[in-house]
């Protein structure tokens, strides 16, 4: 049933939905018992004078099942665009907030959301709004049909829990396909995205052969899941098929039976049969809901598993300006899988100085950024903002403490204007125009302001992240490789505005090229998680140590860590 805990939040919709299709399925039965009256009155009885009465009757129940059909389709519309948009939307909220070392992989997170969603969307449109109304429909025919005759429908109910278990059975194994078929759909995806995200790569270095095994290795898995999912939810035609054939078979046989006792008039049997006709679609209809069902069931399983990631610890209460003051005492760090990456690193960082933050692929230095910029919390030890845990601020005031420049800078869809706007608030056109001048990129903006951030370059957007983290005013600057790749010249001229935006500020800058951060006021190096040295250019160099061998190696450490 945990298609049922994500929509009841909707269920007084849903309920309603029930009404509504309880309007035609009962004008409908009525319309079926019109046969008696007007078989054994007018055709046998010969009282032809009822038979307008009768046709009337008929007329207007037929309007309101057609009427009441069309309002049942078309709010069955609304909801099911509806319902998925407020689950976007409610999903969007949770995962804004939920601890960020527990997200799933980010390239397959979108598809996920997107194809279970929309397998919701349709099983509410199609599956929901069928089930209701044919199970609305049998019901109001049930009752017509126990008004006819107590004995035929008894006998009716009999076989019923056979139709029961039988979908039951399906319907589990059809779930469990369909979440297995919905995963691999997500591993298609993610696969895509690695093969395109990367194309030119694939094609510079003939990777043709091996992106194309991948994506057919994923792609074939995805067609046999399917294909096991289809034909399993196929078997409801033939159990209902079956059911009906044995329901019909049985009460044909007893209806004569009641016919020749007396129990029961030819016009009656006419309209038992008639109402029987008409109960057979919903009979071969509501199995094939419940194999639906079960696949939505299994998507609202996935989409349950992100409502219910663990949100991120609670914010602190502390306000007001930091000066910028930085320590960490004694910090470990373990990810959830296990892996630990950060031990026991203790260091400090005061206002006004550029500390410089390398070390080997590994070694620790993007946990320790996202430790800085409060993303994620230490497992042991102490992040200290002005000798307060960071944890003890208020969102909003880290917020606008702290400004990050990744490595790949990512923006928005929209202009740079609008982009500047979300990142640095209330700064306005002229200060925008003067930090963009800071880093040289303004003369390369044709459209100024209104440029599309999608259409520059790697170098343009990382100097454009950085007229933005200037645009904040933050006491707290965190550069992660973000002039990787820029050229000297470029390179300088935006190292130079980071110098004049130095004074009362906390500067950590994660380098690339050893060779840009040789000026820094401190060199931390980590290797394997722990703080392995610290000190200045020169002296790390006679140490001989780990820094003096990156020097060594062509001052190019590799960055992921």
């Amino acid at each position: 049933m945990r298609l049922w805990h994500l929509l009841r939040p909707y269920r007084a919709w849903l309920l309603l939905a029930v009404l509504m299709a309880l309007l035609p399925a009962v004008s409908q039965a009525f319309l079926a018992t019109l046969v008696r009256p007007l078989y054994d009155q007018v055709l046998v009885g010969g009282r032809y004078e009822l038979l307008g009465s009768l046709l009337l009757r008929g007329g207007g129940l037929l309007l309101v099942v057609v009427l009441g059909g069309y309002l049942f389709e078309a709010y069955l519309g609304y909801l099911a665009v509806r319902i998925p948009a407020l689950l976007r939307e409610r999903l969007g909220q949770s995962l804004l907030r939920a601890e960020l070392s527990r997200l799933p992989d980010s390239a397959a997170l979108a598809g996920r959301i997107l194809a279970d969603l929309r397998e919701l969307e349709g099983f509410i449109l199609h599956a929901l709004g069928i089930g209701l109304l044919q199970g609305m429909s049998l019901l109001a025919l049930l009752g017509a049909l126990f008004g006819l005759s107590l004995t035929l429908t008894l006998s009716l109910l009999l076989l019923m829990p056979l139709l029961a278990l039988l979908t039951g059975l399906v319907g589990r194994l059809v779930g469990q396909a369909s979440g297995r078929t919905q995963a691999q759909a997500e591993q298609v995806a993610l696969t895509l995205a690695e093969v395109f995200g990367q194309l030119e790569l694939v094609r510079a270095l003939g990777l043709e052969p091996f992106a194309l095994e991948r994506l057919e290795k994923e792609s074939r898995r995805l067609y046999r899941l399917g294909l096991r999912r289809a034909i399993l939810t196929a078997l409801h035609l033939p159990i209902s098929q079956v059911f009906t054939g044995l329901a019909l078979g049985l009460l044909l046989g007893l209806g004569i039976r009641e016919v020749a006792a007396g129990n029961l008039t030819a016009g009656g049997l006419t309209a038992y049969l008639t109402l029987l006709g008409l109960a057979i679609a919903p009979l071969q209809v509501i199995p094939k809901t419940g194999l639906l069902w079960a696949q939505a069931d299994a998507a609202a399983a996935r989409l349950l598993e992100l409502f219910r990631l663990p949100p991120a610890p609670p914010e602190g209460s502390e306000g007001g300006p930091v000066a910028g003051h930085l320590r960490f005492e004694d910090v470990w760090f373990t990810y959830p899988g296990g892996k630990t990456a950060l031990r026991g690193v203790s260091f400090g960082l005061e206002p006004g100085t550029l500390t410089a933050l390398v070390g080997p692929s590994g070694a620790g230095k993007s946990t320790l950024l996202r430790l800085v910029l409060g993303l994620y919390r230490p497992t042991s030890g102490r992040v200290l903002l002005d000798g307060k845990p960071l944890s003890s601020y208020g969102h909003a005031t880290l917020t606008r403490s702290l400004a990050w420049v990744a490595q790949e800078p990512r923006f928005f869809r929209g202009t740079l204007a609008e982009n500047l706007a979300a990142l640095a608030p209330g700064a306005g056109e002229e200060r925008a125009r003067a930090a963009l001048q800071a880093v040289g990129l303004w003369n390369e903006l044709p459209q100024g302001l209104r440029s599309d951030p999608a259409a520059l370059s790697v170098g343009q957007r990382q100097r454009l992240a950085i007229a933005a983290a200037l645009l904040r005013d933050a006491k707290i600057l965190v550069l992660d490789e973000a002039t990787s790749a820029l050229d000297p010249s470029a390179e300088a001229q935006v190292m130079a505005s980071l110098e004049q935006a130095r004074p009362g500020r906390t500067l950590l800058v994660v380098a690339h090229r050893l060779a840009s951060v040789q000026h820094a006021d401190r060199i931390l190096v980590l290797k394997d998680g722990r703080l392995a040295e610290e000190g200045r250019h020169p002296g790390l160099l006679e140490q001989g140590g780990v820094y003096a061998e990156l020097w060594r190696a062509g001052s190019r450490p590799d960055v992921a860590g």
